[in-house]
């Protein structure tokens, strides 16, 4: 097992350096990685980690009544804390933070693949597609989406072990991440109150029914911790604690019915391949619950029905940078026939290099 798990997280290193210096040399013309990569929400991290919040929404003609509300503290503050640490500059932080991440992530997902998997059969090919995958791009770039992940799947983690303090301060982080975040801790303390056989791989025995409700009780709470304190923190600042979520009216939000969101996608041609995007997420939360991965399923269910309530924007990358989304998409690549497989890795890695380029471009299919 350890000369498995250092060859794994070998493996990893060496297919996430490749990765970077890949994107490093597409950059390169483009005034460098860290300044290359921050397009749309990585410059309201930015200037939320540099300047704090604002009290009053902008005003320019481009970006009228948006704020800097609507994204979530943690990561803006781990992007001030390495600059503190550093002397690095804004966007050379964040890009930083994603690239440390980004390997703890693809080691969780890992551990957490074989120990669903006892057989460990395809281990470190599920591994290298996880890292490769061109839905793990936004892993790599100044958003949210790394931290996001490690909080969720350490969260997971700790819970089906047993470790409810540690889960508990993993959730409050979690909550502070995203407003997608609670919703994910109500589902982990669901299964891990009413069905902790499905709660998360484990090798412990499930505790008594009390235990386990004390338990998802204490999780729940230390995640509406985590998501009050930025509520009160909004109310002290601009007299709405729910501003993250009013004021996402500026970007064209508004609540509608899943079905009516996806059925206008495929009416407007600017918004079909979000349409598309959102169609195929659907058939893979499907599989998911198929093949039992119940839990995990449910949580991309209850982010996909959150995030496409509102519109279509971004959906793809709500769901399919989703940690549990990457590992189906590896484990039903590893059910193809195996002659398939260098084929596979060949187009993940031509979607990686299409991906940046069309980020590093300013295409927004990929916000």
């Amino acid at each position: 097992m350890p000369g498995s798990m250092a060859r794994t997280a070998g493996c990893v290193a060496l297919l996430h350096l490749s990765l970077l210096v890949l994107l490093a040399v597409q950059a390169w013309p483009l005034g460098g990685l860290p300044h290359a990569v921050c397009h749309w929400d990585c410059a309201w991290y930015e200037r939320i980690a540099v300047g704090g919040y604002a009290p009053h929404p902008v005003t320019n003609p481009a970006d009228f009544g948006q704020a800097s509300w609507a994204f979530f503290p943690l990561y803006p503050l781990l992007v001030r804390a390495v600059m503190a640490a550093t002397g690095m500059g804004a966007d050379g932080a964040g890009f930083a933070i994603n690239v440390a991440l980004f390997p703890v992530l693809a080691l969780l997902a890992a551990a957490y693949m074989r120990q669903k998997d006892e057989s460990g059969a395809d281990g470190l090919f599920r591994v290298v597609l996880f890292v490769i995958l061109p839905t793990g791009f936004w892993y790599r770039l100044p958003y949210t989406e790394s931290l996001y992940g490690v909080l969720l799947l350490s969260t997971t983690m700790a819970m089906a072990r047993g470790w409810t303090m540690a889960a508990a301060l993993l959730a409050a982080g979690l909550c502070l991440t995203r407003p997608t975040g609670l919703f994910c801790i109500v589902t982990i303390a669901l299964f891990h109150m009413f069905a902790p056989r499905l709660a998360g791989p484990t090798e412990r025995t499930p505790p008594d029914r009390l235990t386990r409700w004390v338990e998802g009780a204490v999780l729940v709470l230390a995640g509406a911790v985590g998501l009050a304190l930025f509520i009160f923190f909004l109310d002290r600042l601009v007299g709405d604690g729910l501003a993250f979520g009013h004021v996402q009216v500026a970007w064209g939000h508004r609540f509608l019915t899943p079905v009516v969101w996806i059925y206008e996608g495929f009416t407007h041609r600017r918004t079909l391949d979000l349409a598309i995007a959102a169609i195929g997420e659907i058939a893979l939360i499907w599989w998911g619950f198929r093949i039992r991965w119940v839990m995990e399923s449910s949580i991309l269910l209850v982010t996909f029905l959150l995030a496409s309530s509102t519109g279509l924007v971004s959906i793809h990358r709500y769901v399919l940078a989703n940690p549990f989304a990457n590992m189906l998409i590896a484990i039903l690549a590893c059910r193809l026939p195996r002659r398939w497989r260098p084929w596979v890795v060949v187009l993940c890695l031509g979607l990686d290099v299409v991906f940046a380029d069309s980020w590093l471009h300013g295409r927004r299919f990929l916000v």
